[in-house]
């Protein structure tokens, strides 16, 4: 396997979509803002661990279960059509996370964000049934339409950190024509479908 190859695995794995959404939770609760110091540790590690189980390992279990039962031949998912049930269940479980977490009172962004990911991976599903979206620019999308959201609505300097996000998203995408798994008009709708998905949903829908 070339070197360019296998970085673009490395680049794919580390940025996958399962982890996506809890990353963009650490990042939030990292800030220097009023909000991270509004919610007591214990309330941070709650929200984090209901969002990794129900959007990482909750889905990983359900592919798996599913190429067992003969659903699916790859838990890659790189044929279009084997992505429609596991996008499904995804969205059903964010929405759980969602309800589990209005059962506590947390600032309106993190419920946002939880109904932001619902959304895309919705979107996602749609767009799926007749062209292949690239699922790993969505996600770097919604993260990015995030992070510029929090940015302007908690009024605080995350210009470094937003210029490692482009970074970031510009690796990722091409890692991903690299593996052929996407062409780019595939990555830069998935990308665009994400960051607009979130700064509508945040900055004019919220309010």
């Amino acid at each position: 396997m070339k070197i360019e190859t296998r970085i673009a695995s490395l680049l794919s794995a580390v940025l996958h979509p399962l982890v996506m959404p809890t990353l963009g939770l650490v990042i939030l609760f990292n800030l220097n803002t009023h909000l991270v110091y509004s919610l007591p540790g214990q309330a941070k590690k709650f929200i984090l661990l209901i969002v990794f189980v129900n959007s990482a390992i909750a889905p990983i279990i359900s592919i798996l279960l599913l190429k067992k039962a003969g659903f699916i031949k790859d838990v890659m998912l790189d044929e279009r059509s084997e992505r429609m049930l596991p996008l499904l269940l995804s969205a059903v479980y964010f929405f759980i996370t969602y309800f589990l977490l209005r059962k506590v009172s947390l600032p309106s962004i993190i419920y946002f964000y939880i109904i932001g990911a619902a959304l895309l991976v919705l979107l996602s599903l749609l767009v799926t049934y007749r062209w292949k979206i690239s699922i790993h620019m969505v996600s770097m999308g919604g993260v990015t339409g995030f992070l510029i959201s929090i940015a302007l609505l908690l009024r605080v300097d995350m210009d470094f950190l937003l210029m490692i996000t482009f970074l970031a998203s510009g690796l990722l995408a091409t890692a991903r024509v690299k593996l052929n798994a996407h062409d780019l008009p595939q990555v830069f709708a998935g990308y665009a479908m994400g960051v607009g998905v979130m700064l509508i949903l945040f900055l004019y829908l919220r309010g």
